[in-house]
């Protein structure tokens, strides 16, 4: 621990802007990911949808962030079918990046020579099961028929869950609803599908870019671990985190990271390796936390402020 330490601690300022600058640039992406969803919103405002809800995901696992950004959306006079189609098209694209990387991540092992035997049985184990499941995902929705045989297939289970929970039921059947829900979802994201996976590629690239940066600036260099190897790994950890079992996938991420990287590095870079992740990890997740209550500050600051505008204008 003295070594990571003193890795972290022997960081030049022009490496802190560096990391500084990259971290505001994957930020902006995201926000541009997030505003490339709803008609005319503005990037500065999809970067606090972003990290609103973000810092709300690394606190309590699972889709907590998706209700705070659907109110985000309509604080802003977004429509509530806007508002949902976009919120559910964040979380396909981010999920969907997810999935699809392990698979990326298989290629770039080949092709860079990665000395990741150990881990080969799971990453191919893991890069089948993923595509199987994009596979079915994109077979199912690919078609309306497909999509209302699916729900109405799911019917009887989900009503079935819903009664123990003591929800209320839909008259109407499931395969109905998500036919529905379907149509309306490609109709709002008729010409967003390009934009949204180009900010989709870019934020992914970028938040690649930062490991990348903290693992060189902390003394491990291109011969030890190549940036093709570095990508490899951060491939296979998206798709370990695609369902986050802890806050932030706290634990998941750095068992994973540290474990590959050394693999494909060697024993003797462990300490540079986890002084490395540890800095990533603190921009793209215990950094979030404290941002994104500061984002989320802001726009209860911004609602506020335009409730007591419309309540001064209808008092005049």
């Amino acid at each position: 621990w003295d070594e990571v330490r003193c890795a972290i601690g022997e960081l030049s300022d022009a490496e802190w802007l560096s990391l500084v600058f990259g971290w505001l640039v994957w930020i902006v992406l995201q926000g541009a990911l997030t505003a490339s969803l709803v008609d005319k919103l503005a990037v500065r405002r999809g970067v606090l949808a972003s990290l609103g809800p973000t810092a709300v995901s690394s606190v309590i696992p699972g889709p907590s962030d998706l209700p705070v950004r659907y109110s985000m959306f309509q604080s802003w006079g977004v429509s509530s079918s806007a508002a949902a189609t976009a919120v559910v098209g964040s979380g396909i694209f981010s999920i969907g990046s997810q999935l699809v990387l392990p698979s990326l991540a298989g290629v770039l092992i080949v092709l860079a020579d990665v000395p990741l035997s150990g881990f080969f049985s799971v990453i191919v184990t893991a890069s089948v099961a993923l595509a199987v499941i994009v596979l079915a995902i994109a077979v199912t929705l690919g078609s309306a028929t497909r999509t209302e045989a699916v729900g109405r297939w799911l019917d009887g289970s989900v009503r079935a869950v819903r009664r123990r929970l003591k929800q209320p039921v839909s008259d109407e059947n499931l395969g109905t609803t998500l036919a529905t829900k379907r149509a309306e979802a490609f109709d709002h994201l008729a010409g967003k599908w390009l934009k949204a996976t180009a900010a989709t590629v870019a934020t992914l690239a970028a938040k690649c870019a930062l490991l990348v940066m903290a693992l060189r600036f902390v003394g491990i260099p291109e011969d030890a671990l190549g940036w093709l190897a570095i990508a490899a790994v951060f491939g296979l950890v998206a798709g370990l985190t695609a369902i986050p079992l802890t806050p932030g996938s706290a634990g998941v991420a750095e068992l994973g990271f540290v474990g590959m990287l050394t693999a494909a590095a060697g024993d003797e870079w462990v300490n540079q390796i986890t002084a490395g992740v540890l800095l990533y990890r603190l921009m793209t997740w215990l950094l979030i936390g404290p941002v994104g209550l500061g984002a989320l500050g802001i726009w209860r600051h911004g609602v506020r402020a335009a409730e007591q505008r419309a309540a001064n204008a209808a008092a005049t």
